[in-house]
């Protein structure tokens, strides 16, 4: 399957025009942040909120947000035009059949990640967007974190000579402990992987987005930390990973890398980006709490701190007009595709303990 990269152009046009743009977005657990964020954009506006169980919160939040209703049926609001753009927020098994229909309704889609909750899904997604240029895209907003923009603009101007080494790392403690609220994610049906889809997805896209070119995966290990949770007065048999490492390497054959994700690593919250080229290094190190980062440089010894930073996506997609920030369903396509690597390479079995 061969699959062109799609340009940003209508949603520049339909902006330029100064029409209102009536979301709606399904899911209303992360789908949250997705509703801060339109919220922030001049001209977009909240219309519906979509679930599958948790009426009461999807309420809750949309009496949060003027003019905004709560839906349980988002496939007909999607067929019958009620909207302009579609967020799917809800589990990764589920965005297929939201995603695809939007397409074929015609409105702007915007898929959180990851794309899909397996590689063939990824790819029917990303060629069903083809036939739709400008009108897909994937909500990885650690392109939009301001340290590490400027993290790529000293890759991509040679400033740290030849790139001969990323280390990606990305620890949180939203899982640590015996209890989950989420049993979904613990199910390689519903989830497509663990740690994985969570956290890793992000650390692929931004591997390619540094440093671009084809990566392949050579090696994979992962962890079960917490074999059985429980969730609420049920047990949950716990399949996917928490913790994994991933090696990579570049098909040009000089740059190598390594991903490492947690899921479980309790009291900490970091995101930290190495990248050594043969003239320096870079790191940025960035709190995903509140997007605040730390930019170093060897060997010049040199630091920059970065406030905090809502790194909303939605800006740069809404007018078209920042390429950089936004990613089509090409990039989530080419994430899962290294998240299903790194399954293969031992990943989807991961050790437990």
């Amino acid at each position: 399957m061969k699959i062109q990269q799609t340009g940003h152009s209508f949603w520049r046009g339909f902006l330029s025009r100064g029409t209102n743009m009536d979301f709606l977005v399904v899911g209303a657990g992360f789908g949250e942040q997705h509703l801060t964020w339109i919220s922030e954009c001049p001209g977009a506006r909240v219309r519906l909120i979509g679930y599958r169980r948790d009426g009461d919160r999807a309420r809750r939040l949309a009496a949060r947000f003027p003019g905004a209703t709560a839906t349980a049926d988002p496939l007909s609001a999607i067929t019958a035009g009620a909207v302009d753009a579609l967020v799917v927020a809800s589990p990764p098994d589920t965005h297929e059949r939201y995603l695809a229909a939007g397409l074929a309704a015609g409105l702007r889609v915007v898929s959180d990640k990851p794309l899909a909750h397996d590689l063939p899904t990824a790819a029917r997604l990303a060629e069903a967007a083809a036939g739709h240029p400008g009108r897909a895209a994937v909500s990885f907003q650690w392109r939009a974190n301001r340290a590490l923009r400027v993290l790529r603009e000293l890759c991509a101007r040679g400033e740290l000579g030849e790139l001969v080494h990323l280390d990606l790392d990305f620890r949180h403690d939203f899982l640590a402990g015996p209890r989950t609220a989420w049993p979904w994610r613990h199910r390689w049906e519903t989830a497509g992987a663990g740690a994985l889809g969570d956290q890793g997805v992000h650390l692929f896209d931004l591997l390619a987005w540094l440093a671009p070119g084809s990566w392949a995966v050579t090696a994979g290990t992962a962890s079960v930390v917490w074999p059985r949770r429980s969730h609420g007065p049920d047990q949950v048999a716990c399949e996917t990973d928490d913790v994994a490492e991933v090696l990579l390497g570049r098909d040009d054959g000089a740059a190598r890398a390594r991903v490492f994700v947690s899921r479980v690593s309790t009291g900490e919250r970091a995101l930290r980006v190495r990248v050594q080229g043969a003239d320096g290094s870079a790191e940025v190190s960035a709190n995903p709490d509140d997007g605040s980062a730390t930019l170093r440089r060897h060997p010049a010894g040199s630091s920059t701190d970065f406030g905090p930073d809502p790194m909303n996506p939605y800006p740069g997609l809404l007018s078209g007009d920042d390429p950089v920030t936004v990613a089509d369903f090409t990039a989530g396509h080419a994430a899962q595709a290294l998240v299903e690597q790194a399954l293969r390479a031992g990943c989807d079995k991961p050790i437990s303990h």
